[in-house]
């Protein structure tokens, strides 16, 4: 069924009134780009034409509250040479927001294209920060990984700062869990915090001597792998049952999403807490209708990915044509947090370092699996 899509895809994007949610024109029209390496035979050319779908479906619902979008799509291979060549070919000068592109090879080229003609540039899946130097119209969607890092260990301080912070070393290389280490030891020194180290091979006296029985324990790992995690449940439920007084939680990655379906009860039994970006509730009657629509539009379930991708360009979409329909291109930057949006994966949360740049998606929630197994989301106050 993919193929047969991307086959009327491209034949029908500027003219068919499905695709391009034409209609008589409402008080401000958005014109919108979108620029992505559709036609690509491979997974991530799927689920970048499952995230545009998803954004045609927010096209959709904006059109039944009076907003018009013209919606202009191309595929941008992935290469320098073939941006430049599709921005020389193509007209797109006119718009008011473009989205892309998903290779950062091609990201200065787009940036300085936008820069020129005074678009806002949305950037979905590249998180280089350094391209948003001066530039003070783009927005990155996925923050760096060091920046997502700090949020989570603002959860940590706030959340969780009478408890007693347990580091697990678990012998393997991994540059994500290296760097949260770093971090977390060198944000609770700072505050005059001590972490505890403990090695996953450790004995139970190690285990006993690294956790307090006085206090609530958090216990992080230097890995988000699987093998890692299965690991640490297992040495953690032995030693609860040896040790049933001791108050044990579990923080970890937003990786640890994709293993829910192997590790659901363990996590509600450890009390886990993970950070995220972003969630989708299973249980939600909105998504499942969302998941019923994007199934009666496209004739076929969307993909199993953490996160979804038609979800992500519904959201995304959604907010960014909804503020330039309401405050304009000239105020919608003025107007960021004010955006009536109500997002079912990717909350947003847009922050500038400096005035003269561009803005970074800085949510971050925690994603709390309880004991009495339940889910609960926490989120900071802005």
């Amino acid at each position: 069924m993919l193929r047969t899509f991307l086959a009327t895809l491209f034949s029908l994007v500027l003219f068919s009134p499905q695709l391009s949610a034409q209609q008589p024109a409402a008080p401000r029209a958005v014109r919108m780009g979108v620029l992505l390496p559709f036609k690509e035979k491979t997974a991530r050319g799927a689920k970048m034409v499952e995230f545009y779908q998803g954004m045609l479906m927010a096209v959709d619902s904006l059109k039944h509250v009076g907003v018009y979008i013209d919606v202009q799509a191309f595929h941008t291979g992935s290469s320098a040479s073939e941006m430049d060549q599709l921005l020389a070919s193509h007209s797109l000068s006119d718009c008011d927001v473009i989205f892309g592109p998903l290779d950062a090879a091609q990201l200065p080229i787009l940036a300085d294209y936008c820069d020129l003609h005074s678009v806002h540039l949305v950037v979905p899946f590249t998180s280089l920060a350094t391209q948003l130097i001066g530039r003070p119209r783009h927005y990155l969607i996925n923050a760096p990984r060091a920046r997502v890092q700090q949020e989570a260990l603002w959860y940590i301080q706030d959340q969780f700062a009478d408890y007693n912070l347990v580091l697990v070393e678990t012998n393997e290389s991994n540059e994500e869990g290296q760097a949260f280490g770093e971090q977390l030891r060198t944000a609770a020194s700072q505050r005059g915090v001590y972490v505890r180290p403990l090695n996953i091979e450790a004995d139970d006296m190690a285990f006993q001597q690294a956790f307090n029985q006085q206090h609530k324990n958090l216990v992080l790992l230097n890995s988000p792998s699987l093998k890692a995690i299965n690991h640490l449940s297992s040495k953690l439920k032995d030693f609860r049952r040896q040790y049933p007084d001791y108050q044990i939680a579990v923080f970890g990655y937003p990786a640890w999403q994709t293993y829910t379906q192997q590790l659901l009860s363990d996590f509600y039994l450890l009390d886990t807490y993970v950070y995220s970006t972003f969630y989708r509730n299973p249980l939600s009657q909105r998504c499942e209708n969302f998941d019923r629509q994007f199934m009666q539009w496209f004739h076929s379930p969307m993909a199993t990915t953490f996160p979804r991708y038609a979800l992500m360009g519904f959201d995304v979409a959604y907010f960014f044509l909804r503020g330039l329909s309401i405050y304009g291109s000239d105020r919608l930057q003025e107007q960021l947090t004010q955006v009536p949006a109500y997002p079912y994966q990717h909350p947003l949360y847009f922050e500038r370092t400096n005035e003269d740049d561009g803005y970074v998606n800085s949510f971050v929630q925690l994603i709390h699996y309880t004991p009495l197994q339940s889910i609960e989301l926490i989120t900071r106050n802005r």
